[in-house]
């Protein structure tokens, strides 16, 4: 079994080689180790560090800058050229324990698993700001929600992948991170997914990602919304159509109650007409959202038959 690991990097010269040293040389049940490094047009000497050292097999180089989206897709297509039958990722700030990856890929290995995340404590994260913690725990668990999946860290770069799971991964929604999006595609195909726990090491420099804990919360509010409407766009539509809906059938009833009941039993004028006319209003909103709903679902039905193609296409490469 060839186990490809591959690090993302952008002008990380000063600590490759450091990450590049800690990755593990043999694992049990694991047959060769190589490591692909994607340069996402760096400006220092990210890619002569990497192709000087022994560990590294191959050397993928961005034309320029195209961020960590980018560069994970990159990654994946290159892994799966090289003949991989499992891929880690891991990030090139040694962020992550390359101890860790016997671990990580231990489930794949036993058939338990064809996806695997090292999900880090985030309470014990010391450079995280509060903000930022609070948005990892409000943005786990609506990624959950969606995965149907318990997974306490939906942000860690810390990731396992079988082949079989890797060749159903793309990236179409963000343009700068990747956890999200292969986690939400994962879960909708069905893939078995597992989670370990890990500890992150402490940082040797400022994120690149996000430049502060706003920026962050606001990108991960907007991608979490854009993944909702593209992976569960009835459910999205349909609460939306009850949240207009139901309020509206309200209002219409309560017009009708007191217009039989006092206009037709009594003859007496109701007074209502502002209850018919915004219920009405509201119902017609109603129906309009969940149409919309049943038509985004029917694209959503088209993508997943595209992607099913896609797969069969790689799969027979």
């Amino acid at each position: 079994m060839k186990l490809v690991i591959q690090i993302p990097c952008y002008n990380e010269a000063e600590h490759l080689a450091q990450a590049l040293d800690a990755l593990p040389k043999k694992l049990d049940g694991v047959d060769s180790i190589e490591a692909l490094v994607i340069d996402d047009g760096s400006s220092d000497a990210t890619a002569e560090t990497a192709r000087r050292h022994p560990a590294v097999k191959k050397v993928v180089s961005l034309p320029s800058h195209q961020g960590l989206a980018a560069a994970f897709r990159a990654g994946i297509d290159a892994a799966l050229g090289m003949g991989a039958d499992m891929i880690v990722n891991t990030d090139a700030d040694n962020q992550y324990p390359a101890a860790r990856i016997a671990d990580l890929v231990r489930p794949i290995i036993e058939r338990r698993a064809e996806f695997v995340i090292g999900c880090r404590d985030i309470e014990a994260i010391e450079h995280f700001s509060w903000t930022k913690k609070l948005a990892q725990r409000a943005g786990s668990r609506v990624v959950s929600a969606i995965c149907r999946q318990d997974v306490p860290d939906v942000t860690s770069g810390f990731r396992a992948f079988s082949r079989e799971s890797a060749l159903w991964l793309d990236v179409i929604v963000s343009e700068y991170t990747y956890t999200l999006e292969t986690l939400i595609r994962l879960a909708s195909q069905r893939v078995r997914i597992a989670v370990i726990e890990v500890k992150a090491n402490p940082p040797v420099r400022p994120s690149r990602l996000m430049k502060s804990s706003v920026e962050y919360v606001l990108r991960s509010a907007r991608d979490i919304l854009t993944l909702y409407y593209v992976y569960s766009p009835l459910r999205l539509f349909l609460f939306f159509a009850v949240l207009f809906g139901l309020p509206g059938l309200a209002l219409v009833l309560r017009f009708l109650y007191y217009y039989v009941t006092l206009s037709v039993m009594q003859n007496v004028p109701t007074g209502y007409i502002q209850s018919l006319t915004l219920g009405t209003a509201l119902l017609i909103i109603g129906v309009f959202t969940l149409l919309m709903g049943v038509l985004a679902n029917l694209t959503h039905t088209n993508r997943k038959i595209l992607e099913r193609v896609l797969f069969q296409q790689k799969h027979e490469k």
